[in-house]
């Protein structure tokens, strides 16, 4: 593709933190808690067979936020990512994205419960045939006894029937082991983010504001044609206060949308390398701050080519997880929520 370069304009320069806008983000990603110690130094054993793994209800939802937020904020310590600030906006949107899960999928929605306290969670969605992990989180010092493991296979049996399932798992060695070893191909994935150089940025891009409600086929379309499946009541979800991009040239192999949310890339969808590429340069141009942009798999290779041409530092800190009938897509970049 051949693009004018945009002239140098200012922009904020903002420390953007892990996440996008009030959400969460980084909680969607699966993992297990390090080893946590108490008072006399011993780590705290509880044994599978002891814990009940039962459907989650509405009165789980604050525990569960909690502990899913802390899980994760220690494996971001070992692991160099950041969860930033855990504002009230952050936490009413995470609960928010538990309960939306618990309605449409409630057989994908278990927790742990040991002695009458919640220890851990499973969220799994299921579009079509395509099964999805948004969530799966043990709490710290309880891993390796096989909670996290009973958890998968009770979200995993939510998902029998269907042809492909699909994670973006976070970098915790453990949860790779574990997907691994359920029959997922691990597929190493970079995440780009930083600060966007300005004066590489192209001009006429043919990108438009989107409109949620004229704009929802082209959506579908796309997403079905990446996944397999289209997101159907997600895409309602991700509506509040998520900025939409849209391509749609002359061809149908010139559409394409990109979903962010202050400079984080949430979903991208493309007929062709060529759309894909102008949304995300689009995306990248609004930008005020840091930018965020995950899950860039080999097949990936154009928006590798645009993050290093922006100057975003690239690091291998993201993995997708493929099974069944579905590997990597290509011009598709996946929410780590919902697919």
């Amino acid at each position: 593709m051949h693009l004018q370069r945009a002239p140098r304009s200012s922009h904020a320069q903002g420390l953007r933190l892990r996440g996008y806008g009030p959400a969460l983000v980084a909680a969607w990603k699966p993992f297990d808690g390090p080893a946590a110690t108490g008072e006399s130094g011993s780590m705290a054993i509880i044994a599978s067979a002891d814990t009940l793994v039962r459907p989650l209800q509405d009165a789980d939802v604050a525990v569960v936020d909690d502990l899913s937020w802390h899980a994760l904020a220690e494996v971001g310590r070992q692991f160099g990512f950041s969860m930033g600030e855990r504002s009230e906006a952050r936490i009413a949107w995470a609960q928010a994205r538990i309960r939306h899960i618990a309605t449409h999928d409630p057989e994908g929605s278990v927790v742990a419960e040991h002695e009458g306290e919640v220890v851990g969670v499973g969220l799994a969605t299921r579009r079509g045939s395509l099964w999805f992990l948004s969530l799966l989180a043990v709490r710290r010092g309880l891993q390796g006894v096989g909670v996290g493991k009973r958890l998968l296979d009770a979200t995993l049996e939510y998902g029998k029937g269907c042809e492909a399932a699909m994670i973006c798992a976070s970098p915790d060695p453990k949860a790779l082991r574990r997907y691994g070893r359920a029959g997922f191909a691990l597929h190493a994935a970079y995440e780009a983010e930083g600060f966007v150089d300005r004066e590489e940025l192209p001009a006429e891009l043919g990108v438009r504001n989107g409109d949620w409600q004229r704009d929802r086929d082209l959506l579908e379309d796309l997403i079905a044609a990446r996944r397999g499946a289209p997101y159907g009541p997600d895409l309602d979800f991700q509506q509040a206060g998520m900025r939409l991009l849209i391509r749609d040239g002359a061809t149908p192999a010139d559409r394409a949308f990109a979903l962010s949310r202050n400079g984080h890339i949430a979903t991208l969808a493309a007929a062709s390398q060529e759309a894909a590429a102008r949304v995300l340069w689009a995306t990248l141009a609004e930008a005020e701050g840091e930018v965020t942009v995950g899950y860039l798999v080999a097949n990936q290779q154009w928006a590798i080519d645009i993050a290093l041409a922006a100057r975003l530092p690239l690091k291998l800190t993201d993995t997708l997880c493929t099974r069944g009938a579905i590997s990597p897509p290509d011009c598709y970049l996946p929410s780590g929520i919902f697919g």
